[in-house]
């Protein structure tokens, strides 16, 4: 039997949320630098207006506390994307080990078969509440990268509303800026719109 077909419904539904998992952490992790570059630019563009556009300059103020809560989140998804990668392959492993050592002990007489079985059966336990509790993890942060996807729209069109109250040039520039961190903001939330409903098949 090959190793794909030894794997299990539930143990290739684990693998296909780590899979997923990680490649939504690269593409968001790619935006957040852009986003980030953004925010920055909106701060440099809001002290360059002076006191003129004091809203701006507060949105583009949040703005930069956005992006930095939103990378910190990432960091963390990131780290907890690496951390389930290892859990469910080990737990796959010792799954199909303790398969293989069940199997031998119900055909031995041996108590020390029984007593092995029983240590990794434990160990084996133990690991899927470790996986368990990673998964709340990975879905408490999603749920928390979800909250900051959604103020980030709100922050863009008060941006954007913000611009509009200057001069010709002033909404060019600041609009501009604004435009392009909505756009960005959207994209994060594509992502993780995505990404959740993925967890929840899963």
């Amino acid at each position: 039997m090959s190793n794909a077909q030894a794997v299990t419904g539930s143990e290739q539904a684990s693998f296909n949320r780590v899979a997923a998992l990680n490649e939504a952490a690269k593409q968001l992790i790619a935006r957040s630098h852009v986003v980030n570059l953004l925010a920055l630019d909106a701060r440099v563009q809001s002290k360059r207006e002076g006191s003129s556009l004091r809203g701006f300059d507060e949105v583009s103020s949040q703005m930069q506390h956005w992006s930095r809560d939103l990378h910190s989140a990432l960091e963390r998804l990131a780290a907890l994307s690496r951390e389930v990668v290892v859990e469910v392959s080990t737990v796959s492993k010792e799954g199909h080990l303790l398969a293989l050592l069940r199997r031998a002990a119900n055909s031995s007489t041996s108590p020390l078969a029984d007593e092995t079985r029983f240590r990794l059966e434990a160990l084996h336990h133990g690991r899927e509440c470790t996986l368990l509790g990673l998964w709340r993890k990975v879905d408490e942060t999603l749920g928390d990268l979800d909250l900051l996807g959604m103020m980030a729209v709100v922050l863009s069109r008060s941006a954007m509303i913000e611009a509009s109250s200057g001069t010709a040039e002033q909404r060019a520039q600041l609009g501009h800026v604004a435009q392009e961190f909505y756009c960005n903001s959207e994209a994060v939330v594509t992502v993780l719109k995505a990404i959740l409903n993925q967890m929840k098949r899963a």
